[in-house]
This record gives structure tokens, C-alpha cells and sequence, in this order.
């Protein structure tokens, strides 16, 4: 049945009940408005605005703490009382209570879902609506519980559901050892005490170009049929930015662990200006045992031997080669001007020169796809072997040409499905999660999830993800996290994402890093 809910009001006695609720509602009510019912006026020519509008009322109840929830909808009324448990985990009061609001509005929509068939299906993420529900695994690892008293936790006290609660718990299993402070993965308490660190950050570098722009990309992207002639400049504003930040870093005793060069499509460069920026950040930066040096291939069409010779003689370990999908005629329709037997040939090439980490991605649910197809692409990237493979559920972006126009994307079950499908094809081949992050507008409220075959994971993205390390970022549109532990605080900053702004302000950028990084060195490293 097709959404007719236009609108959901809110009546609760805590004014900023509305702005805690906004993501969880938008979820499950795509496109309607959200707003206070006081504050609510029909749109102009709406009709009925009586059968489209669902009413959401909200009561707080003296302690022991809870929620009093009531949602109205074409004169059927559903309650629910969700009370505050005695809970024995860490929890800030002000997001105690934040969760326990969405948690009663989950729970209810739950409810009334079952018999009002426009309400959408629960999110299997439950109150969860941000990016990095791993988070909460390691907070609770930390406090000392069990793998079951988490598991616990987030179904019971966030509303996941016991198989994306089983899939992020393992995901945070794999990434503790890789994480700053961490020791080992036993004895989950003693698995987060804190060792004294040496001064580590991971590195990203954007190249924010490429030969033509997917049609589902939101980077910021620059055709070179277009921009090409800006090349040489930006990488000479680049380069400078690089060496003037690595100077004070290798001044300042810090080394790299990782080093992402990202995109665009890195290797949309000539084999001659990828040699001179890999050689700048060979000089540039101090480096730590076996740091982690990828770059993003992408675009097998961007990829031959002498680009591969370059990053092999420059210490790079890691690369990406990403069909995103390995049917024709979505590669034709998404803005891509290679073919699938290329992808093929470019990663054997690079399994010839040696690269010992291959990350492939694929997207799922790009339009015109359907399970049978998905199959298809599965099979014949795993039987390539790559170490790490990495599934992406579409995300509709408004920077994207795909979030400009009218798409027909997969229905949410069979979204659904595909996921599970893609998942579970993984795991039987041995491949297990390593990182994990979620988006507004993706697939069948799903997820991103990066696999890997045992003993290869991507340092770079679990820190990034993780945000448990300074990363420093460079090149237009990037952005720095700067993470102090002690005083667990997280500030990030970004680049400008237009190419002249960029360029014109480079000395501001590289002297608001070096202000950034002593006082993050000096006090927190």
C-alpha cells in the first residue's frame, strides 16, 4: 500500500521533544512533515488532511522515570508505557532520557504498524539513526559486560533487532585491537585499558577528480573533461598543504599508521603525477611500522601496469579496484565507460604486480537491479578473492544526479533481501565484518559494511570510523577529526569543497591544521 501519511504531529509537554524524535520519525514516515501540533497548518489544497495526519502525544511520568506515548491515526488510538529498567550500564541522564523517548515512539510504531498498513515496517536498527552504531559495542565492551549482556542491551534497551545487534557486536570484536589504547580482544574489560601510545594519526588525501561522475556519487567530484586543465594547480596547492602539515607533525614526533588516498579516483592521474604526490608523502610524513598506504583505483578504465609499477616502487599495499557492479548495463546506466570483463583483467594485472590487499566494493540496490543480478556480481567477485570486499546499500544524496531525478529503485523487502543475500554470501566464504557505518536515505534502512578475509582488515577505515584517532585530512572537501582521549572530546574540521576557495585560502587551512594538531600533540598524545 502506498504511504498516504503526510503529516506526523507531536503534542508533548518537553519542547524539544520533536528535534529528539525527528530522524527516528523520518524513517518511518518518509516525506511527511514533522513539526509540533501547535504549531502544524495544512498545506495549501491538501486534501483530507484529517486522513493523512498521524498524532503523536507524549507524556513524562514522575519517577521511576518513563513515557506515556499515544498515536492516533483515521480515529484508531495506540498506547504504550515504556518505563526506565534499572539499568546497570554507564549512561549520560540527558541521553538516558533521549533514548528512552525514542525507544517508546519505537516501540509504539512497532505497534501500530502490525494493523495500519501505511506505517513502514520497524527499522531493524531499532532508536538507532546515526552512522556509527558501533560506538555503543565498544562503550559497553569497555564497562566490562559480555558479549551476551550486549547483545542483551541493544535489543532490549535500543530496539535492534538480534541479527544487526549480532552483526555490529562482531564487527567491534574485530576492530578492538586495532583501536589506540588497545591491548587484546579477551576479557573485554582488560581489552580497552589504556597503554601508553606513541603519537600516531591516519593521513586521508583527496583527489576530487575523475573521468566522468557516477550518477549516485556525492563526493565532491570534478570531471576532467571539464576541470582537467585545474589539475596541475591543485596538486601544487596540494602538495604544499601536505609538506607544510608533515613538516610541524614530523616535528612534533608524530608518526602515520595509515594513509588513505581517496576520491574522485586517485589514479585519474597521469603515472606521473601520482609518482610526484606519492613521493611528496614519502617525504613529508614520518612513518610507523608497516604503515597502511591505500589508494583508491576505482575505475579499472583509470588503471594500467604503469600506474600499478608507481604505487608498488612507492610502498603502497593496499588498492582498491571497484566495479560497484558487475552487470553491463548498470555500469552503461550509471555514468560508468568501462565493462565488466575490464574490471576483471585490472585486477588480475594487479594480482601479476604483486599489491597483497585488493578491496573490491559493490553497491546494492542500484536501479534497475534486482536479486538475480546481485547474485551474479557476488559470484564473480568472490571467485576473484579479493582480501576485503565492501557492500554499500544505495544512499539517495542530494548532491547526487540520482537524488536530482526520479529513480526506481528495488522495493524495501526486496532491499531487504538483497542485503541478507549479500551478507550472508560473505560470511559462507569466510569473509568477516570489520567496519560498519549507516546513512540517511540508504536501502532498506541498512547498512554499509566493509568484509575481509582474516588478517587483512583496512586499518584506515576502522579508525575512521571508530573516530578513536586523529585523522588529518587534505585536498578539497576533506575533513579532520581531531580526537583528544583523555578529555574525550572530537572536533572536526573541513576544507573548502570548491576548487578556487581552496586554492585561495590554503595558508588559512594549513595554519588552522598546525594550531589544531600542537594543541592536540601537547595535550593529548
Amino acid at each position: 500500500m502506498d504511504m498516504v501519511i503526510n503529516s506526523v504531529l507531536v503534542s508533548s509537554a518537553e519542547s524539544g521533544d520533536v528535534r529528539v524524535l525527528g530522524d527516528l520519525l523520518r524513517v518511518h514516515f518518509p516525506g511527511a512533515v514533522i513539526a509540533e501540533m501547535s504549531d502544524y497548518q495544512a498545506l495549501p489544497g491538501e486534501k483530507d488532511p484529517e486522513e493523512s495526519t498521524l498524532r503523536l502525544y507524549l507524556e513524562w511520568l514522575p519517577a521511576p522515570q518513563g513515557v506515556s506515548a499515544k498515536l492516533g491515526y483515521r480515529g484508531k488510538e495506540y498506547f504504550l508505557t515504556e518505563n526506565l529498567p534499572d539499568l546497570v550500564f554507564q549512561e549520560e541522564p540527558v541521553n538516558q532520557k533521549r533514548r528512552l523517548l525514542r525507544l517508546a515512539v519505537y516501540r509504539l510504531i512497532e505497534l501500530a504498524s502490525k494493523e495500519i498498513g501505511e506505517i513502514t515496517s520497524p527499522s531493524p536498527w531499532g532508536v538507532l539513526t546515526g552512522v556509527r552504531p558501533t560506538k555503543i559495542v565498544h562503550r559497553l565492551f569497555e564497562q566490562g559486560f559480555s558479549e551476551d549482556r550486549v547483545k542483551g542491551h541493544l535489543i532490549n534497551d535500543y530496539g535492534i533487532s538480534p541479527e544487526k545487534a549480532g552483526l555490529v557486536i562482531n564487527v567491534a570484536l574485530v576492530q578492538t585491537p586495532y583501536i589506540r589504547g588497545h591491548i587484546t580482544t579477551t576479557a573485554h574489560a582488560a581489552a580497552y585499558t589504556a597503554v601508553p601510545a606513541p603519537k600516531t594519526v591516519s593521513i586521508y588525501i583527496g583527489i576530487p577528480f575523475c573521468p566522468t561522475r557516477c550518477h549516485y556519487c556525492s563526493f565532491p567530484a570534478f570531471s576532467l573533461v571539464h576541470y582537467g586543465h585545474l589539475v596541475g594547480e591543485y596538486l601544487h596547492v596540494l602538495s604544499r598543504e601536505i609538506a607544510s602539515v608533515g613538516l610541524h607533525l614530523k616535528e612534533m614526533g608524530v608518526s602515520v599508521q595509515s594513509i588513505y588516498i581517496g576520491g574522485g579516483t586517485p589514479t585519474s592521474l597521469s603515472a606521473g603525477q601520482l609518482d610526484e604526490l606519492l613521493a611528496v608523502v614519502e617525504k613529508s610524513f614520518a612513518f610507523s611500522d608497516n604503515t597502511e598506504i591505500t589508494v583508491e583505483g576505482g575505475r579499472p578504465d583509470t588503471l594500467n601496469k604503469e600506474k600499478f609499477m608507481v604505487m608498488k616502487n612507492r610502498g603502497v599495499l593496499r588498492i582498491s579496484i571497484n566495479p560497484q557492479t558487475m552487470h553491463g548495463p548498470t555500469l552503461t546506466a550509471i555514468g560508468r565507460k568501462h565493462t565488466a570483463s575490464e574490471i576483471i583483467d585490472k585486477y588480475r594485472l594487479a594480482r601479476q604486480m604483486g599489491f597483497a590487499v585488493i578491496n573490491m566494493d559493490l553497491i546494492i540496490g542500484l536501479p534497475g537491479e534486482n536479486t538475480e543480478i546481485l547474485k551474479q556480481s557476488l559470484k564473480t567477485v568472490i571467485e576473484l578473492r579479493p582480501e576485503n570486499i565492501t557492500l554499500h546499500a544505495l544512499a539517495i544524496k542530494r548532491a547526487a544526479n540520482y537524488g536530482k531525478s526520479a529513480v526506481v529503485l528495488p522495493d524495501p523487502a526486496e532491499g531487504k533481501h538483497m542485503m541478507s543475500l549479500a551478507h550472508q554470501a560473505l560470511q559462507i566464504q569466510g569473509y568477516i565484518p570489520y567496519y560498519l557505518y549507516r546513512q540517511k536515505e540508504i536501502l532498506a534502512q541498512s547498512e554499509n559494511v566493509g568484509y575481509t578475509l582474516p588478517g587483512y582488515p583496512c586499518i584506515y577505515n576502522i579508525q575512521m570510523m571508530e573516530e578513536r584517532q586523529t585523522v588529518i585530512g587534505f585536498g578539497v572537501g576533506a575533513g579532520s577529526k581531531f580526537m583528544c582521549p583523555q578529555e574525550q572530546s572530537l572536533e572536526n574540521i573541513y576544507n573548502p569543497k570548491d576548487l578556487g576557495v581552496y586554492f585561495n585560502r590554503i595558508e588559512e587551512i594549513i595554519a588552522t591544521k598546525v594550531d589544531k594538531l600542537t594543541a592536540i600533540v601537547y595535550n593529548c598524545l
